[in-house]
Parts: structure tokens; C-alpha cells; sequence
């Protein structure tokens, strides 16, 4: 289970909104100092994100909250809308020019390219089929709320100086 902390800011019905903080991982690399994500996630910051959670633990606006999602899920979600869509392309624009080797030996660029965009667009439109095909299984796909963050209080210990 994946999970993050977040805040409620809207319920409706058996779903809540949260606001998340994206956070990116270029403060525990040992190259930070030389890399260009570094230099891309100071320019764009950390952006809040707003999430559509299933209200498993009735927690109403302003609570602190654990939002989970499975491993699987976010796997098969992640290979349905990026890595499909790349094979697609990649096998078309393969597929062009085997085409273009037999048939228009002068325009293997040309016919590469227009089947890989062909092939990108048809995969878009697979992965859109497919994800809304799923509707009904679609809970699979949405973060729950696991659980509600207590706030942590310090006590103040008073010191005396003699």
C-alpha cells in the first residue's frame, strides 16, 4: 500500500477531496547539487494536488488524514496510461517501416513517423476504452482513506534557572 498524508478539504457522500503536497525525492540523492531535476522541481516547487478519496473513516472538512492505494493498482494504472500508449507507438512506427522498406523505399522517415503517431493515438484511445470500459471496477483504481491523523501536542516542560 502506497500512502500519503493529506488534508480533507470537501466530503460529498461516501467520497472526500484532499489536498496533498507533491513532493519530489531530489533531497536524498548524494548528486542533488549537479542534476537538472534538481534545478526543474525548484522552479515548479511542491504543488498541492487535489484527490477524489473513498470516505472510509467518515472524516468531515480540516482533518488530517492517511490516504492509501494499492501497489497493484497504481501499477496496472501507470502501465495502462504511459507504458501502452510507448509500445504502441514504438511497435507502429516499426511496423511503418517495414512497410515503407517494400513499398517507398524514399519516404522510410515519413511513413515511420506518421505510424508512430498513428500508433500513439490509437494506444491513447485503447487506454481511454479501457479505463472507462472498467467503470464498474473502478474503486480499484480510487485512494482510500485509511486513517485519521491525531495531532501531536508537545508538552512544555517549564525549566527554572536558579
Amino acid at each position: 500500500m502506497v500512502e500519503e498524508q493529506a488534508t480533507v478539504v470537501d466530503c460529498e457522500g461516501e467520497f472526500a477531496w484532499v489536498e496533498t503536497q507533491r513532493q519530489s525525492s531530489c533531497g536524498h540523492c548524494s548528486v542533488k547539487n549537479g542534476c537538472g531535476t534538481q534545478v526543474l522541481s525548484k522552479i515548479f516547487g511542491n504543488k498541492t494536488a487535489y484527490v477524489r478519496c473513498i470516505n472510509s473513516c467518515h472524516v468531515k472538512i480540516g482533518d488530517r488524514v492517511i490516504i492509501g492505494i494499492n501497489e497493484s493498482a497504481l501499477l496496472s494504472g501507470s502501465f495502462l496510461l504511459y507504458l501502452l500508449p510507448l509500445l504502441s507507438m514504438i511497435i507502429a512506427s516499426g511496423a511503418g517501416v517495414a512497410m515503407a522498406r517494400q513499398w517507398w523505399p524514399h519516404y522510410l522517415d515519413l511513413s515511420s513517423i506518421i505510424m508512430a503517431v498513428a500508433g500513439l493515438l490509437a494506444g491513447l484511445k485503447y487506454s481511454r476504452y479501457k479505463s472507462s470500459f472498467n467503470n464498474a471496477n473502478q474503486k480499484t483504481y480510487e485512494p482510500v482513506i485509511l486513517k485519521k491523523v491525531t495531532p501531536y501536542i508537545r508538552s512544555q516542560a517549564v525549566i527554572w534557572d536558579k
